[in-house]
């Protein structure tokens, strides 16, 4: 095959015996996996974060390294900095790897509010100490556009916190997962430590889904397999703009036709009450796009 390749996966078997727990001896089918590797001139790279990737059994009686990551040697020659580097395992027997290729320079991005901060624990009475803290003077339009900026800047700050960055929380949770783990190497797990292994775990599936409501909030594409259909229906759109659709027409004779009462025109004419705009917003998705402040309906709604 040519160009850069790699292949992964459960492999079913091991290379040396050190991957292998209590084995001390070179196997038939670990040679020919060796030799199928340099056969096929492929780089095993080497594991960091664990000498094991399958664990079976409550105390891990059995361990075994079984699934690996192999490259071409053109992937090696085009890219830098390769390794394979293990995650923490969470309810699979498995250890999940990743194959990591240098690093990415990310581009300054704008503010974005996450409606995942909403379900952290004391956001929103936070975010209401805040807004009151803040003291300007001036139109109330100014003093308005100063609170939504002082507050961008102390959710920046609160979002590198553990609290409210998912990242840090969720490594966190796997960091003390993997403590929990890592007992089971020479002895069975106390009372306490499972349920704080199941606490952990329930801790973790939260992340989970507020990393979700994230994704589902920056994600606004839709994978189209009919590319012809969106040119179809775009056509037809601005078409029908000057097609008469309705035969219905008004009356010549206008003068019992029903119309509204003057309160009922009153009331369509006075002005906005702070109220009935809480109420509309309130009625909105809390999942829609930001506007150009970065802050979604969520924040407007919840905060």
């Amino acid at each position: 095959m040519d160009g850069p390749w790699a292949i992964c996966g459960d492999f079913y078997i091991c290379r040396f015996p050190s991957e292998k727990r209590d084995c001390n001896r070179n196997t038939l089918a670990m040679k020919e996996f060796s030799d199928f590797i340099e056969d096929m001139e492929l780089i095993d790279l080497q594991l960091t974060g664990a000498s094991y990737t399958w664990f079976k059994g409550d105390n891990h009686t059995t361990a075994s390294r079984i699934d690996r990551i192999l490259i071409s040697t053109e992937w090696n020659n085009l890219f830098s900095n390769l390794k394979q580097t293990t995650f923490q395992r969470v309810t699979s027997d498995h250890v999940p790897i990743a194959f990591l290729c240098g690093q990415r320079e990310w581009p300054k991005s704008y503010f974005k509010f996450e409606n995942g901060w909403l379900y952290a624990e004391g956001f929103v009475d936070k975010v209401k100490e805040w807004w009151s803290d803040f003291e300007f003077h001036r139109k109330s339009n100014y003093v308005l556009a100063c609170k939504f900026k002082a507050l961008k800047g102390k959710l920046k700050d609160w979002s590198r916190m553990e609290q409210g960055n998912l990242k840090l929380k969720k490594n966190s949770i796997l960091n003390q997962m993997a403590e929990i783990e890592s007992l089971l190497n020479n002895r069975a797990l106390t009372e306490k430590e499972t349920a704080r292994k199941a606490t952990l775990f329930m801790e973790y599936e939260g992340c989970l889904k507020n990393e979700e409501v994230a994704w589902r909030h920056w994600t606004f594409w839709e994978t189209i397999s009919e590319p012809n259909r969106i040119k179809e229906e775009v056509i037809f759109f601005y078409k029908k703009l000057s097609i008469e659709l309705e035969d219905w027409r008004p009356p010549e004779n206008i003068n019992n036709l029903p119309t509204i009462t003057e309160a009922e025109k009153e009331a369509l004419q006075t002005v906005f009450e702070e109220q009935e705009v809480f109420e509309c917003l309130k009625l909105c998705a809390i999942d829609k796009a930001p506007g150009p402040d970065g802050f979604t309906m969520g924040f407007y709604i919840k905060c």
